[in-house]
């Protein structure tokens, strides 16, 4: 998703956050929030805590120094899209590979993942794309 896609949303919310581990706190309330409030069941919203977790902590392990911690949440009629993103000196491959534990954690807990890379703005920009989709879309 580009940040022109993000911003036609009047609905998305953007999260920044120093990226520190210490911060990740925050981010699962927020995420808890936002779930509950686009009226996904419990299951849903813990599901989508935890994966949020991960990418993070994966991203946070994987950042420059003093670089901060972006997160989109993107709610759609059908599904939830949460894209985090962070500066970094790593590979996109060595951030999430596919196949690996946090891989095969993240795609049991959403519905999609995909990680992406952004070289345009200062530094390189990685990041993780999560999608949960709605049981019923109430929107």
């Amino acid at each position: 998703m580009s940040n022109a896609e993000s911003a036609q949303n009047p609905h998305s919310v953007e999260v920044r956050v120093s990226a520190q581990l210490e911060n990740l706190a925050v981010v699962r309330t927020v995420i808890g929030a936002l779930a509950t409030f686009e009226d996904l069941d419990l299951d849903a919203v813990a599901d989508l805590r935890l994966a949020v977790d991960e990418a993070c902590t994966r991203l946070i392990k994987a950042t420059t120094p003093a670089s901060t911690l972006v997160v989109m949440v993107d709610p759609r009629a059908d599904e939830l899209v949460i894209d985090v993103s962070t500066t970094s000196s790593v590979a996109v491959d060595d951030v999430l590979s596919q196949g690996s534990f946090s891989w095969h954690v993240l795609n049991s807990l959403t519905d999609d993942v995909q990680v992406f890379h952004d070289g345009a703005e200062v530094g390189p920009i990685v990041g993780i794309s999560l999608t949960t989709r709605r049981v019923s879309a109430s929107r």
